[in-house]
C-alpha cells in the first residue's frame, strides 16, 4: 500500500551514445508526467484506501496501457495496479478495518 506521494523509477542511462541518452531522456519526461498526474489524482482522493488500476489510470491520463504498465510496477510492485492510503496516511490501520 502507497500514499502521496509517490515516486516512479527512472531510466539511469548516463553513457556517452547520444541516441541513448536522448531516449532516456525522453522516457523520463514522460515518466515525470505520469507521475505528477498520479500524485494529483491521490491529493484528490476522499477514500481512505482505494485502488488504482493501470486501466483506469491510462484512460484518465491519455497514456498507453502499455507504458503505464512498465513504469508503474516501480510503484508498489503491483502487476494491475496499486492501493493508496488518503493523503495524511492510515495512522492505525487495524483500527479502522474494525470500524468497517
Amino acid at each position: 500500500m502507497v500514499s502521496y506521494p509517490i515516486h516512479i523509477g527512472r531510466d539511469t542511462y548516463r553513457g556517452r551514445d547520444q541516441r541513448k541518452r536522448q531516449k532516456a531522456a525522453d522516457h523520463n519526461r514522460d515518466v515525470a508526467e505520469l507521475e505528477r498526474k498520479i500524485n494529483d489524482m491521490l491529493r484528490e482522493q476522499k477514500e481512505l484506501i482505494k485502488v488504482y488500476s493501470w486501466p483506469a489510470i491510462a484512460s484518465e491520463t491519455g497514456m498507453s496501457y502499455e507504458f503505464i504498465q512498465k513504469v508503474g510496477y516501480s510503484i508498489d510492485c503491483g502487476s494491475n495496479g496499486f492501493t493508496a492510503t488518503a493523503p495524511g496516511g492510515v495512522s492505525d490501520l487495524t483500527a479502522v478495518l474494525k470500524d468497517l
